[in-house]
């Protein structure tokens, strides 16, 4: 009878510890991994001197980790990095200017969206004013970005440069190789306040499509992912989300914008 009683005691444990999830996971471990960009302002930027990232995203995954109860640990991805870096455990969410997109999710889940952007170009002011003055001029995009794809199915003669980041691709621009630079409208223009007036860049009105950035996290994390929703929404209603946005998107931030979105399910 008692070894019945004990089989059954260790029969449960190890259930239990073979449905124990990221959540938990991270939990015990007081820490959670974060993917992040190193240089995607006003997203997410590095501080060389300090050694630290700060921006917009940055503030999200530190809000996050405090509801769920870990220090986060950040790890710098680049855009190509970011749905392998969660694959193989490197990190346990990104948050790092991550377009929902319907390819994605087949490859891992998604938070509700806490950023709403249009795609669109960046150029020399005034050079381009409608979608077709595109075709078959030389357009830099990030790699691993949803943009390749807006790029491809909206300018289909357009020739591509994939550059790793925007900041390679803003060089690219520059220097003349190519024409113009593709991305979300709000990470332009955080890339552009970061470059001399003399350059003479702006965002052209010139819209590829509609993104929504959600946190990526690994396929069938429920709890992880109920956690995180509830630490958004909360976000939206104390008012701590639209005082993040103010403070990089307001009207005295580099790349003011309107708040024309809310987190909701």
């Amino acid at each position: 009878m008692l070894n019945r009683f004990f089989f059954a005691v260790a029969a449960g444990l190890l259930t239990m510890q073979a449905q124990a999830d990221d959540l938990d996971k991270i939990q015990k471990k007081g820490e959670v991994l974060i993917g992040v960009r190193a240089n995607s302002p006003p997203f997410s930027f590095l501080d060389k001197s300090q050694g630290t990232v700060s921006g917009y995203d940055i503030e999200f995954a530190q809000m996050i980790a405090r509801r769920i109860g870990a220090k986060p640990v950040f790890k710098t991805v680049e855009p190509d990095d970011r749905i392998p870096s969660l694959k193989d455990g490197r990190v346990d969410l990104v948050v790092a200017t991550f377009a929902k997109t319907h390819d994605r999710e087949k490859q891992v889940d998604f938070s509700l969206g806490y950023f709403v952007t249009v795609q669109k170009i960046a150029a020399k002011t005034g050079k381009f004013r409608d979608i077709k003055q595109l075709n078959g001029i030389k357009i830099c995009v990030a790699n691993g970005t949803s943009t390749q794809s807006l790029v491809k199915e909206n300018v289909p003669t357009a020739v591509q440069v994939v550059q790793d980041d925007y900041d390679l691709a803003f060089k690219a621009l520059l220097a003349g190789n190519c024409e113009a630079v593709a991305g979300p409208a709000s990470v332009l223009n955080g890339n552009i306040s970061k470059q001399p007036a003399s350059a003479g860049l702006a965002v052209a009105e010139v819209p590829l499509g509609i993104e929504s950035f959600g946190i990526g996290m690994r396929k069938g994390e429920k709890r992880l992912q109920r956690m995180v929703n509830d630490a958004l929404l909360e976000s939206e209603r104390s008012g701590e989300a639209v005082k993040i946005f103010e403070r990089y998107f307001g009207k005295n931030s580099p790349a003011p914008q309107m708040r024309l979105f809310k987190i909701q399910e």
